[in-house]
């Protein structure tokens, strides 16, 4: 199988656009309402973007292996549209979470029914090359977003990130539609029932993917510090503005992106991924732990690009193991189940942090997060390791390959 490059450029070039509007209304959201609601409320709103992953897991699983993915994206995509469009409307603050809430929603149906169209089109030998394409220039989108969110909320105020990021997710939905990517329903026998825990079930009995799983899973809970506590320890704590904390973020984003370039162009042979994945994760909690101790604003921008390279090496090779090792008739609900555990990692870190920060402050904090990160590192890693010297894709060739009913005939 040829993997359609040309259409997954295009793909990936419209879903920059829709990451840059969606990075516009969280920088907007957590600036205009953190004096408000103080770091338990931004830790709330990053709530209601995480739990829908996991409660939504068995139902976005299914619906991805049961309908096309046109059918599950194109519709998920316009009300999305709407929810964020509607934060522009000036309604009272209880709004804001519930709005947040509807986009995550749904939202968790987009990722699963994406995937698994992105797979059934992908030769085995290109997953983690195009896995570094979507992250490259998703995050691309999000440099921008930070830089342009800062100059529209001083010289505007609220109302554009919102209006930018309703209209993005229409212009995806429209991209999707034109590119004619479009995974068919999985077949089943007659009388057979698609069971919704056959992703989590697959989950946890390959060792490789376990391990990662867990992994990933339990340092997310010490490291969601960084995401609900760097607005706070680059304004309160080194007193930049909201220029810089904007800076920031695209930094990071800028690290993200070279990261994601070079694993996209780099043919990494299998065996080695797993390793690439520990690497990545020692990256980002020495960065976390240095962060704790910063002393100026400059120093966490630096951080932060050595933190995005991280990041992005991780996300790309964890996602080219998942890829190559699912059975095609489980992609959607395997992702569900994935994204529903470490989800739940996340929400547990985001509720620890929040009130955490608001006891102890930011940097003690990041502190102990990146200790305990390392900690748990030392001891996970060795099974991601030594599962990872098996990862070969000859020798799961019933993996390898699409079946004929995932894809359309191509013209």
């Amino acid at each position: 199988m040829k993997t359609p490059w040309a259409k997954l450029y295009v793909l990936s070039f419209a879903g920059a656009i829709s990451w840059m509007g969606s990075a516009l209304t969280t920088f907007a959201v957590i600036l205009r309402d953190k004096d408000t609601v103080g770091a338990s409320g931004i830790s709330g709103y990053l709530l209601v973007f995480s739990i829908p992953t996991i409660l939504m897991a068995p139902v976005s699983g299914i619906i991805a292996d049961k309908f096309s993915s046109r059918a599950v994206v194109v519709p998920a995509l316009t009300i999305m549209g709407l929810s964020s469009l509607s934060l522009s409307f000036g309604w009272p603050l209880w709004w804001t979470p519930i709005a947040l809430f509807i986009t995550a929603c749904v939202g968790a149906l987009v990722g699963p029914a994406w995937q698994a169209a992105e797979v059934s089109v992908t030769a085995p030998e290109d997953r983690a090359r195009v896995s570094g394409l979507m992250q490259s220039t998703a995050v691309a989108g999000t440099l921008f977003a930070p830089g342009l969110g800062g100059i529209l909320v001083s010289t505007t105020g609220y109302f554009w990130p919102f209006i930018i990021d309703g209209i993005s997710f229409w212009i995806l939905a429209i991209t999707w539609l034109f590119v004619n990517i479009n995974r068919k329903p999985v077949k089943h026998e007659t009388g057979e029932k698609m069971s919704a825990t056959a992703g989590l079930k697959f989950v946890f009995e390959d060792q490789l993917i376990r391990s990662m799983v867990i992994l990933v899973s339990v340092l997310i809970i010490a490291l969601a510090g960084v995401n609900v506590g760097e607005v706070f320890l680059v304004q309160d704590e080194l007193h930049g503005n909201a220029f810089i904390y904007g800076v920031v973020g695209m930094i990071f984003a800028s690290g993200s992106i070279l990261g994601s370039l070079g694993t996209a162009t780099l043919k990494l042979p299998l065996k080695y991924h797993a390793r690439a994945v520990i690497i990545a994760i020692a990256v980002l909690v020495c960065a976390v732990g240095l962060m704790s101790v910063a002393w100026h604003w400059w120093v966490v921008m630096v951080l932060s690009f050595v933190a995005g390279l991280g990041n992005s090496v991780l996300n790309a090779y964890a996602i080219g193991i998942i890829m190559t090792k699912s059975p095609q008739e489980k992609l959607g609900r395997i992702q569900a189940a994935i994204g529903a555990v470490i989800q739940t990692g996340s929400v547990s870190g985001i509720i620890i942090a929040g009130q955490a920060i608001a006891i102890f402050s930011v940097r003690p904090v990041l502190m102990v997060g990146a200790i305990v990160s390392a900690l748990i590192l030392v001891v996970l890693a060795p099974a991601v390791l030594r599962a990872g010297r098996e990862h070969r894709i000859e020798e799961s060739p019933e993996f390898a390959q699409p079946t004929v009913q995932d894809r359309e005939p191509q013209h």
